[in-house]
């Protein structure tokens, strides 16, 4: 659960035990305010009282207990990916030194998930998405690379590999055509079969391929 999802459940439990506070205060006063001598209409009356507040703080401590339940049931059920970008080298099938790109997809929530395409975009949504299966056709990498959709188990995770001359290349080629600055930012979009297509920042930028 993030910051602000622990935020709302400490405000509401205080909120709670505040009302319920307020609640027995109130009861105690009426119940000390009691005589002896008093009226038999006016004490039943104050009885009635007392079983009312009673019951209010029954009823806040119920939809406290409520809201606490959904909020167990709802946070197993959350689709929670990390994704990043990494860069490193290789030796091929000739002994040649091959650099490649890393792209991880990690699940860091409470259930599986299933991983369905990967996309690189620079810049605005508008800009449009780059398949990555596209940019490895043909490449040292192809073979090594996992089937999408791809299913994905609790705290676990995959890599798929691009060939870094190639995506560098295509990269330059792109920035040009759509003529985007070089400090564009590399959002990684994800779709994944529950929670649709969402896309993750990176600290990357256009530069860091073309340059």
């Amino acid at each position: 659960m993030d910051k602000r999802k622990w935020a709302i459940v400490l405000c509401i439990s205080l909120f709670a035990v505040l009302a319920l506070c307020c609640g027995n205060a109130l009861r105690g006063q009426i119940l000390f305010s009691m005589r002896a001598d008093a009226d038999l209409a006016q004490e039943s009356l104050r009885w009635t009282m007392i079983g009312a507040i009673g019951s209010w703080a029954g009823s806040v401590f119920g939809a406290l207990a409520l809201i606490i339940s959904l909020f167990a049931f709802w946070l197993p059920q959350r689709v929670k990916i990390e994704v990043s970008i990494s860069c490193g080298f290789t030796i091929g099938e000739e002994n040649e030194s091959i650099g490649f790109y890393n792209i991880r997809v990690k699940n860091t929530g409470m259930r599986p998930v299933t991983v369905e395409n990967v996309y690189l975009h620079f810049g605005p949504k508008e800009n449009g998405d780059i398949f990555i299966g596209l940019l490895n056709w043909g490449t040292f990498f192809q073979a090594l690379n996992p089937t999408l959709p791809k299913r994905v188990e609790q705290g676990t995770s995959f890599d798929y590999y691009l060939d870094k001359d190639r995506l560098d290349t295509e990269l330059s080629k792109l920035g040009e055509r759509r003529n985007l600055p070089h400090d564009s930012p590399l959002k990684i979009r994800v779709d994944e079969v529950i929670k649709g297509g969402k896309y993750y920042k990176t600290a990357w930028t256009l530069r860091s391929f073309i340059e």
